[in-house]
Formats: structure tokens, C-alpha cells, sequence
């Protein structure tokens, strides 16, 4: 049992009295309200199952600065175990975390578990307006209950080496290079030059995964819909762009996240590379050294638009004990000027509109790497309004590994087609979700 020693949450009474010849009645309801803030001296306890050490470190150090005598518990997962952990925990009866993680990848079958607040509802209240639109499919289960709100905004453009650049395209100006690229067809024709003129060297890209991630994204198509899965609709173009980049050699030969891919990001030899916020901390800072005093990169808008790439919802758990604390750190951490300056410390952007109305200087966002560009502004307002968000549905996990593996085959067998490719994907998905008619 969790210390609520000093919980003081307000109750809101509403009566109702009919009166009879031989008197009265009253009835009365009782409902929680969540809307105020805790006394700075609440004492509690939460729980978190999580992956994010460095979010959760800045997050929890920051509202202890606010309420001093509340104490976090913290286990970490992977957060490709997010799904089988719930699962087992709900079926053996097990105590699930106070607040409740769910990444992107699996999270349509994590929010459709019955172990969610709805945030939407009483006593939260919360107003899915306050947070970014594009977010708004991606915080909804199938019931329309909002399961959990993203813990920062993960827009993705592109980054660039501007030293490749200037040298293989003539210029490292922003919209010099976005006016070059409005197609990925034109992105593979000046990739065929690179290649050519660099004698084989360099590619526009590390791999065919790299390129996928953001044509599969880009038009906001749902893979499905009425029961179909719509390979030809939604994902033919993807697999016929991916086998013209590998023909071509505009890409490279790596595997996405592999120990050569990492590594890629400091070698010189690629000349953009996927970058959402997080990629600035995970995969750039920590592989190219010497791009902090150089400032090696620049980011810019994708050819045919920009994606959301990942991203983390934090929401309450139906078993957590005491729900009106849970959500004074969920809003906290999701919604507040103060936690939208905790993020900006460690290079995150808010999904809340409100903190950026109150201090416009959390759009800002800068690192040495990207010598004197403005990250926040241009992910804010470059990126973000060109974004078009793809529905959730409840097997897009599925067709997201199958069409892993189909990228991974067409990676390692230049002989395999588009056609080949797009048979594949056919088969495998009408054998693994038969459920399913697949077009």
C-alpha cells in the first residue's frame, strides 16, 4: 500500500431533492476532481516500467523539485517487450506499473489491453487539443479512449553532411537542397551522380531501411482498412523506390541499427540520414566526435514530406492506487511549462501547445553538431506542418516486421524485384494474418 498520508484531493458534491407530501429526499454523488494542483508537501509513491533512462532521470528530477516527498520506482525494459509484459502481468494477476509506457510499434494492441485510464474522461478531463494534431491518432485506442499522451514530439526530417554536400551537390543551404529534392525521383537521379562521381564511395543514404522508413510514412495512407490490408494502395510504391535506390546505388549496403549503420553516422561516407529529435543524442552525437566542433550537419525537410517517427505515450494504469498523484506527473511531464523545460535540457520538444505560448524560447532547440541552426524552429515549424500521420491499427505491427524482412531479403539479393518483393509481402501477410483479405 502507497504512502497517501497527506492526500487532499477535493471532492465535488451534487444533490439532487424531490420533495414529497410526506417530506424529502436528497441524493448525493460523489466525483473526483483532478483539476487543481497537489500541496507541494503530497508524499507518494509511483511506479514506471521503462527504456528511456535519460527522459526518465530529467523527468522525475524535475518534479521533485516540485513536490520533494514523492518517491518513483523504476524498472527498465526493452521497449520491444512493452506488449508480453502487460500481457503476462494481466494474466497472472500481477501488480502493473503506476504509469504505463507504450511504444509506437506496438502500441494499437498495448492501448487495446484493459489495463488504461481513459484520460479523456472524468476526473482527467484531458483535452486532446492541447497537445499537436498530428499526435492525435496515435493517442486514441479503438473506443476513442485516450490510453496515454506522447512524452515528446517526435518529428523527422532529414540530416545532411554539409561538407558532402557542398562537395557532391554543390551547396549546403537548406533550400538549396530541398528545392533539389521535391521527389525521390530526383533524389535517386542526383544519387547516381554521387555515386558515379565519387568512384563508388559515397551513397545519399546507409541503406534501403533508411530510405523505407519515410516513403512507407509520408502520404498518411492506413495499411488497413475494412478488414483489408492495402499492400498495393499503401505500400507497392515503397518496395518499387527501395529497388530503384539499391539499383541505382543511391544507397548503401548497411542494415539499419546495425553496429556498421551506428558507426556510419561519424564515417563520412553517407550524406543524409533519417534524423527525428532523437537521433541528434542516440545516433549522431555518440558516433561522430568530431562533428561537435565542426558542426558537421544540417537538417532539412524529406523529399515528398516529412514523418513521425517513434514516440513514447505515458499514461495510468486501471490498478494504480493513487491516480490523482499519477496524473499530477502525467500532466507534469506531458502538458507543463516545467516539463516541457525539463525536455528542452535534454534536447526534447514538448507535445503540448501551451508551454510554447507561455515561453516561446522552448521552440529553440541548437547542438554543436548542427553548428548555429535552429533545431527547434526548424522541427517546429518546417517539419512538423508538412507531416501527415498514419492511423494505428491493431496488426500494423505485423505488416511492420514482415515488412522488415522483405527490405532486409531485397538488401541481401540485388536479383530479387519489386514484383518479387511485392508477391512476397502478399504471401506472407495472407499466412500470418489470415483474418485478413490482403489487395
Amino acid at each position: 500500500m502507497k504512502n497517501r498520508m497527506k492526500k487532499t484531493a477535493a471532492w465535488l458534491l451534487t444533490a439532487a431533492m424531490t420533495t414529497g407530501l410526506m417530506g424529502g429526499t436528497v441524493t448525493v454523488s460523489a466525483a473526483e476532481d483532478y483539476s487543481g494542483e497537489l500541496p507541494q508537501d503530497y508524499e507518494g509513491t509511483l511506479t514506471m516500467w521503462g527504456w528511456d533512462d535519460t527522459w526518465y532521470e530529467a523527468m522525475t528530477k524535475a518534479f521533485n523539485e516540485k513536490y520533494p516527498n514523492v518517491k518513483f520506482e523504476y524498472t527498465p525494459m526493452a521497449n520491444g517487450d512493452t506488449l508480453q509484459k502487460y500481457q503476462t502481468a494481466i494474466a497472472s494477476g500481477t501488480e502493473l506499473p503506476d504509469i504505463g509506457w507504450a511504444i509506437i510499434d506496438s502500441r494499437a494492441k498495448v492501448f487495446e489491453l484493459d489495463m488504461w485510464e481513459d484520460l479523456s474522461a472524468d476526473p482527467y478531463n484531458f483535452d486532446i487539443n492541447e497537445v499537436y494534431e498530428f499526435t492525435h491518432p496515435k493517442l486514441v485506442n479503438s473506443k476513442g479512449q485516450v490510453c496515454g499522451i506522447e512524452n515528446g514530439l517526435n518529428p523527422a526530417g532529414l540530416a545532411y553532411r554539409k561538407d558532402l554536400a557542398k562537395e557532391y551537390l554543390g551547396t549546403d543551404d537548406r533550400e538549396e537542397l530541398e528545392a533539389m529534392f521535391p521527389t525521390w525521383e530526383a533524389f535517386i537521379e542526383k544519387g547516381k551522380e554521387v555515386y558515379e562521381k565519387s568512384g563508388g564511395e559515397i551513397h545519399m543514404l546507409q541503406g534501403i531501411a533508411d530510405a523505407q522508413q519515410f516513403i512507407r510514412e509520408q502520404d498518411g495512407k492506413s495499411w488497413i482498412e475494412d478488414g483489408v490490408i492495402k499492400v498495393t494502395d499503401a505500400l507497392q510504391r515503397s518496395l518499387e523506390l527501395a529497388c530503384e535506390l539499391r539499383d541505382n546505388n543511391v544507397v548503401d549496403k548497411l542494415e539499419a541499427w546495425s553496429p556498421a549503420w551506428y558507426a556510419s553516422f561519424g564515417e563520412g561516407k553517407h550524406i543524409f540520414g533519417g534524423c527525428a529529435t532523437w537521433s541528434i543524442p542516440f545516433n549522431i552525437v555518440p558516433n561522430d566526435p568530431e562533428g561537435e566542433t565542426t558542426g558537421h550537419w544540417g537538417l532539412m525537410s524529406a523529399p515528398e514530406g516529412n514523418i513521425s517517427w517513434g514516440g513514447t505515450t505515458i499514461g495510468i494504469s486501471k490498478t494504480c492506487e493513487d491516480k490523482r498523484l499519477a496524473w499530477e506527473f502525467v500532466k507534469f511531464a506531458t502538458l507543463s511549462t516545467e516539463g516541457a523545460e525539463a525536455l528542452n535540457s535534454i534536447g526534447f520538444l514538448t507535445s503540448a501547445k501551451k508551454p510554447y505560448e507561455e515561453k516561446p524560447e522552448l521552440k529553440q532547440m541548437s547542438s554543436p553538431w548542427f553548428g548555429d541552426q535552429d533545431l527547434g524552429a526548424m522541427f517546429m515549424d518546417e517539419i512538423i506542418p508538412n507531416i501527415k500521420t498514419r492511423p494505428m491499427n491493431f496488426d500494423d505491427n505485423v505488416i511492420h516486421e514482415t515488412l522488415n524482412l522483405i527490405t532486409t531479403a531485397l538488401n541481401n539479393d540485388r536479383d530479387m524485384t519489386a514484383e518479387d518483393a511485392i508477391e512476397q509481402l502478399k504471401e506472407e501477410l495472407e499466412m500470418k494474418l489470415p483474418d485478413y483479405t490482403v489487395e
